[in-house]
């Protein structure tokens, strides 16, 4: 019955209407979007293979030649050649389809970075959210410990009570007072961080603490970016170590016009021509014997990646299944503690308990909502970790 009623009262909670000035997890991140500064600055090594990928793509430009020779008492020799080299040796494809593999790693990686940005930004949110709500359990704390202690300093000064209940409640009360001004303190640099990255908030701003996520079922790792970025790295440094074995190269081809003129007569015929490397000696040795150990080193590295990353899922999603019920479990009780404020006062004030009795029920029922809140505090750290090792947004929903 007792947690039908501590439930009843979460769903009454969730029911009442959000303020206007109620900041969400979700509109928080809202800002975070293409246009953001923090975005755009992720984009560089997405830029640089990208340009890498125009470079490689490009075909190699023909040369024109002009030059002309005119001897003494012998003919004007003039000649205009074009040379080109058509990209039929093989390497063009190889070399796009390369480039094509370190674009999608970039992409990849970039998805990745995105998920670290998304941690960063959930991270300050919910600094600002806890603090708020720390904050409102710490004054509230102070205000019914105030109270209590000006009734016993009236009663001392009237003579009804002795001093020392109230000099007690006064310490209590001092106490409270310095936990909830560096509680302050905490939230005031937590919501400067909030603007920094939000600077349109409206002043009176009241961050909402998010919900805690239902923990998914399971995560495949083949799925994170991390992964998927070692994958394309792997097929790029195979596709180059295909590339470096290409040594062989296609012929220059030449074509053109020759012109002889000698006495006011004009002779002229075509110039057909082409050139060859021929690789007796350099055979790309080095750039081969570097590219296949590039090829290996990064099997290797994905081997690595996917074991580290799969070992991270599963912890990171144990973890958080732990944490998910451990703050539900902390909510239920922290429910409770309203009635054990209430009962222990009225329980001092019949004279039915002692004042030790009385702040020891206070200290256990906020200790508890409290606890309560650095648990969610937990989870939610818990939860962006997992989202960013798994490289994407995770499901929504579930209990706060």
């Amino acid at each position: 019955m007792r947690k039908v009623f501590s439930w009843g009262l979460l769903a009454l909670a969730s029911a009442v209407p959000a303020r206007a000035d109620d900041v969400t997890e979700e509109a928080f991140l809202a800002a975070l979007d293409q246009d953001h500064a923090a975005v755009r600055a992720l984009g560089a090594d997405l830029a640089r293979a990208e340009a890498a990928r125009r470079r490689v793509g490009a075909l190699a430009n023909p040369r024109i030649e002009v030059w002309r020779e005119q001897p003494d008492e012998n003919p004007t020799l003039t000649n205009w050649t074009i040379a080109w080299t058509p990209p039929l040796d093989g390497r063009l494809g190889l070399g796009k389809s390369a480039a094509d593999a370190g674009v999608a790693a970039a992409r990849a990686e970039l998805a990745l970075d995105r998920a670290g940005l998304r941690r960063e930004v959930r991270r300050v949110f919910a600094d600002w959210s806890i603090g708020y709500e720390r904050c409102a359990l710490l004054a509230d704390r102070l205000e019914r410990i105030g109270r209590l202690a000006e009734q016993e300093r009236q009663r001392a000064r009237l003579g009804t009570e002795s001093g020392l209940a109230a000099r007690r409640l006064t310490l209590a009360e001092a106490m409270a007072r310095a936990a909830l001004r560096e509680a302050e303190a905490e939230r005031g640099r937590a919501e400067a961080g909030a603007r920094g990255w939000e600077p349109g908030l409206h002043a009176e701003a009241v961050p909402v603490v998010p919900e805690l996520p239902a923990p998914p079922e399971t995560l495949e790792a083949e799925a994170s970016p991390r992964v998927r970025a070692e994958e394309h790295r792997l097929e790029q440094a195979q596709l180059e170590a295909r590339l470096a074995g290409r040594f062989w190269g296609f012929p220059t081809l030449q074509a053109g016009v020759q012109r002889l003129e000698q006495g006011g007569l004009v002779e002229s015929g075509p110039i057909v021509a082409a050139s060859w490397s021929i690789p007796l000696f350099d055979r790309s040795q080095g750039e081969r014997a570097e590219a296949r150990a590039r090829a290996r080193i990064a099997a290797s590295s994905l081997e690595q990646v996917r074991a580290l990353t799969r070992a991270e899922m599963q912890g990171g999603l144990d973890a958080y299944r732990s944490l998910f019920a451990a703050a539900r479990e902390a909510r239920e009780a922290a429910a409770e503690s309203d009635r054990v404020i209430v009962a222990a006062t009225a329980a001092y004030r019949a004279g039915e308990s002692s004042l030790t009795d009385l702040l020891d029920s206070l200290s256990a029922a906020f200790e508890i909502r409290l606890r309560e809140l650095e648990v969610r505090e937990r989870a939610l750290a818990a939860h962006r970790d997992l989202e960013a090792t798994a490289g994407r947004p995770l499901s929504e929903g579930g209990t706060r």
